[in-house]
């Protein structure tokens, strides 16, 4: 079967002459990708097209796509459906970092979706080109490409195919994750569909992705692992080893990587999955601290709000360096600024002064005398906005109950002005594991309360009765799937009725209310009576250090996450971004209460 009978041909119409092919631009196992012109909008996109190679045949005369055999009809059928599922799920990702779906059709006999098109190349095109990539810029695609895995793993799902070619770069710099896996697939009673498995990426894949076996294997563990290997081919300008040879032989380590970059490629890639970073979170925070958000290698259109002002990349907490690794000290709020000029996109350094401790009684005297104001004085509002009352635009501590200040959202509970531990709106406070109310120097599992087995697999306490996860059998099912008061840091802190969360109630606040971000965390403003509270990008605890304060936020919840119980819901944020997730009930996160 020669080329031309098995590609669409440049200047190929579909859907009636709304989108013309101009050339292929890749092909694999599962489907061909193209890059066509989209005449109605005057503007190029990528289509991919469902052809599996080795069982679909194409009609050269009318492009009509069928399967090879009518023993295989059955086969490929089950692969198109899914890959028009798979479409549906990427276009409801919605994440910066994950490419976009603009359109699905079925034509021809097979399935299309609409991409956006990415005319940067791949990040194995750039060090093809470039070789090794200096740390600082291979850091800043990493965390582009773990913020989009983050999100997947939010949505009950894993990427399983991980690699630099699978990382597009926008005209601005901006890294998109793409391929979500159509040549990774399963039959129904979770067995390859063949004896040679498909999908895998040597050296990218880890061991569990060559096995046959129960789906349930798979778990972000496994994008762990091929996101520790794309770092190690940035900063090495190579491809790792493959699985098996790492297995046998160990994972040596190149020269002239720095311990902080090593340590999370090499706990990433380790063989054995529960050895493995078991999170994003957890990668991440093995990474030294980036001394500007990762947002900051992107162009200067990817920076700028929907209202086109300048907008702060970054607020970078004090910090501490132990060799190559860098502690950002919660205690402190010292840092940076950075801000970006609309028209000249020049950077201007302004320095933050330190913030002073137990200032609550400012305010609320300040508090008190701009609300008196706000019956007079209203702020200019941009066209479009409604004008608000001045005293509206800051945090107003509306009351106070059993010593500790809320504000009245209007939602369903009232929000604490501050973090737990903290002694004003931006102080980072403490951090809890979930499910307990103390302090310590070092998060793992073998010092989390109800965990009995040192490893994440086992609990005494919070084990859903339907409790049907990769993780086993974790201790008898209780059927708690909430915090009890008494494991609850809010509750025992503050007494009262404070308590953490629930994830429904963090849901509420971010459907509810609009997220500014300000440079070190985000004002959040209710959409119903203009009140507001602060919440601090606080960061979070793993092991003995604290990672990305100042840059992200993680809130605990007080709810389990049922299919995993060693995992519990968070509310996770950074400057572009804001979504509930879970993960490892042993990690150091903040506790922000709420009351009745």
């Amino acid at each position: 079967m020669n080329n031309s009978s098995h590609t669409l041909l440049p200047g190929t119409s579909l859907q009636g002459g709304k989108y013309r092919i101009e050339k292929v631009l890749g092909q694999g196992g599962f489907g061909i990708t193209y890059l066509a012109e989209q005449v109605t909008l005057d503007r190029y996109v990528a289509i991919k097209e469902f052809f599996m190679k080795e069982s679909c045949e194409r009609d050269a005369e009318t492009s009509r796509v069928s399967a090879a055999s009518t023993g295989l009809l059955g086969f490929v059928t089950k692969f198109r459906d899914k890959f028009i599922r798979e479409a549906r799920m990427i276009a409801r990702m919605d994440h910066p970092n994950i490419v976009k779906v603009h359109d699905i059709f079925e034509e021809n006999g097979t399935a299309y979706y609409v991409m956006e098109n990415l005319s940067g190349g791949s990040l194995q095109d750039l060090v093809n080109k470039k070789g090794k990539l200096e740390e600082d810029e291979a850091l800043g695609y990493i965390h582009q490409v773990a913020s989009a895995l983050d999100h997947v793993h939010s949505l009950h799902s894993v990427h399983l195919d991980v690699k630099p070619s699978n990382v597009l770069l926008s005209s601005s710099g901006k890294a998109v994750l793409i391929d979500f896996g159509i040549s990774k697939h399963y039959d129904e009673e979770g067995q390859q569909t063949s004896s040679t498995p498909v999908g895998i990426s040597k050296g990218y894949a880890p061991l569990e992705q060559s096995r046959s076996g129960d789906v349930s294997q798979f778990t972000p563990a496994t994008d762990i692992y091929a996101l520790g290997a794309t770092l190690y081919c940035l900063v090495t300008g190579s491809a790792p080893p493959e699985a098996s040879i790492i297995y046998e032989d160990g994972l040596g380590r190149p020269a002239g990587i720095s311990d902080g970059v090593w340590n999370a490629i090499e706990k990433a890639m380790q063989p054995r999955r529960k050895d493995r970073s078991q999170s994003v979170d957890e990668f991440m925070a093995l990474l030294p601290s980036p001394e500007i958000s990762p947002l900051a290698s992107l162009g200067r259109n990817d920076k700028e709000t929907s209202s086109g002002t300048p907008v702060v990349i970054s607020s970078v907490a004090e910090k501490s360096h132990s060799g190559d690794n860098t502690v950002v000290n919660p205690s402190s709020n010292e840092g940076t600024i950075i801000e970006t000029d609309e028209e000249t996109a020049t950077a201007e350094v302004k320095p933050v002064q330190p913030k002073k401790k137990s200032l609550t009684w400012l305010y609320v005297v300040v508090g008190a005398i701009v609300a008196a104001l706000s019956v007079f004085v209203l702020l200019p509002g941009k066209e479009g906005e409604v004008l608000i009352p001045a005293a509206s635009q800051g945090v107003v501590s509306e009351s106070d109950y059993n010593g500790h200040d809320y504000v009245d959202l209007g939602l369903s509970v009232k929000w604490a002005t501050c973090n737990v531990g903290a002694s004003s709106p931006e102080d980072y406070g403490d951090y809890f594991a979930w499910g307990e109310t103390s302090t310590k120097s070092k998060y793992t599992w073998s010092n989390l309360k109800y965990c009995t087995d040192n490893s994440g697999d086992h609990f005494s306490k919070y084990v859903p009765s339907d409790e049907s996860s990769y993780w086993g059998e974790s201790g008898r099912p209780d059927n708690k799937t909430r915090l009890d008061l008494e494991d609850d840091a809010a509750h025992v802190k503050w007494g009262g009725t404070w308590r953490t969360p629930t994830y429904e109630e963090w849901e509420e606040l971010i459907d509810k209310c609009n997220w500014s971000w300000t440079g070190s965390g985000y004002k959040v403003t209710s959409k119903t009576n203009g009140q507001s509270i602060i919440l601090p990008a606080a960061g979070y605890r793993y092991e003995g250090s604290t990672g990305n304060a100042g840059s992200y936020g993680n809130y605990w919840s007080s709810s389990l996450y049922t299919d995993y119980p060693s995992r519990a819901w968070y509310v996770y944020f950074y400057s572009e971004y804001r979504s509930t997730y879970y993960s490892s009930r042993c990690n150091g996160r903040s506790v922000r209460p709420v009351t009745e």
